[in-house]
């Protein structure tokens, strides 16, 4: 019997592969980029750094991203649907991006939420949310702790990249598009990335 390579599943049923995972890990690599203090690609704002000069940076790996996805597609004959449309490029992009400029937003957030869950606490579970404990304490916490922690742990980083990711989906674009009366292409009014306990953590109210 004849085949053809490629994700015949999906072809049959005509879903689209999710695009989390790619943009996840396009976060993730913000993240280190950020704890590195790469000038080449500055990842905040600074008084030496343009909010512009942060969205063109954020850009750049939305791009890189996005082109490691069309060439992983064409190296295996048949898979070429896998890259992503058009439609789907300025999704990714936007995503991206709208997480790297609201870093400070998003990031108060996430700690708010972890250090108010009382049981996060009591078991030294903020790691799973990429959150130190010393970020859940009074004062301020070193900045170079953290981002030695971050570009030395991916494990803490890409827990932080999925967090962030989806308090950016919920309080940023959900209710962008509910605005406008639109959804997202890729019907993104849920998370499939994080486990029922950082759901009720970070969305005590629901995520709907």
């Amino acid at each position: 019997m004849s085949s053809t390579p490629g994700d015949k599943v999906r072809d049959s049923t005509g879903k689209r592969p999710s695009l989390n995972p790619t943009i996840i890990n396009a976060i993730s690599e913000a993240l280190s980029k950020r704890a590195s203090n790469d000038s080449s690609l500055p990842m905040e704002v600074t008084p030496d750094v343009e909010p512009i000069q942060v969205a063109v940076a954020a850009g750049q790996i939305a791009s890189s991203t996005i082109e490691k996805r069309a060439k992983s597609s064409t190296a295996v004959a048949g898979d070429e649907s896998s890259a992503f449309t058009p439609e789907e490029c300025q999704l990714v992009a936007g995503r991206i991006i709208g997480v790297v400029m609201r870093w400070n937003e998003i990031e108060a957030s996430l700690i708010e939420a972890v250090k108010s869950t009382a049981w996060v606490l009591k078991y030294n579970e903020q790691a799973s949310f990429g959150v130190l404990s010393e970020e859940c304490e009074d004062g301020e916490c070193d900045d170079t702790i953290l981002k030695k922690r971050l570009q030395d742990d991916p494990l803490l980083r890409m827990c932080r990249a999925e967090c962030l990711y989806a308090l950016f989906l919920k309080n940023v674009e959900m209710p962008t598009m509910e605005k406008i009366g639109q959804v997202p292409i890729d019907g993104a009014t849920g998370i499939d990335f994080l486990d029922a306990e950082r759901k009720e953590v970070l969305f005590p109210d629901g995520f709907e």
